[in-house]
């Protein structure tokens, strides 16, 4: 075989792997059976059927308290779920991969009490998330 041949049949290669990981991509929907609480003192975050979900989202949270629990047992075995928790100035409290490891049960920096800001950075997700931050 000719460099030539070698380097088309790496081509090819590539093109089908590629083509064969993508599935497509869609946003955080009712197919994911999302359910929100959020009420103060307690916010949970669930999703489940994640299959190639990409979307940004996020949520106001009151709280009285300047730190915050963070519990999780999200399942995220595909791509990659982010989680952000800015206090009410705006200063980022917690910021973790929540695909990472499966529980995890954590505090946040302290903060400003008030309205906090809880943003899921979703990426290619495939699988579930769990997360509840609550008043320690």
């Amino acid at each position: 075989m000719t460099l030539r041949t070698w380097l088309l049949l790496a081509a090819g290669l590539a093109a089908g792997f590629v083509a064969a990981c993508a599935d497509p991509i869609v946003p955080l929907g009712p197919g994911n059976q999302k359910t929100v609480t959020n009420q103060p003192g307690l916010f949970r975050f669930q999703a489940k059927d994640l299959n190639n979900v990409i979307d940004d989202t996020s949520f106001t949270w009151v709280t009285a308290d300047s730190q915050a629990r963070i519990l999780h047992h999200s399942l995220i075995t595909h791509g990659e779920m982010d989680l952000h928790v800015l206090d009410a100035n705006g200063v980022e409290v917690y910021s973790h991969e929540v695909s990472v490891v499966y529980e995890t049960d954590t505090l946040t920096n302290k903060g400003a009490p008030g309205s906090w800001t809880v943003r899921f950075e979703i990426k290619a997700a495939t699988g579930k998330s769990d997360v509840t931050l609550e008043t320690p």
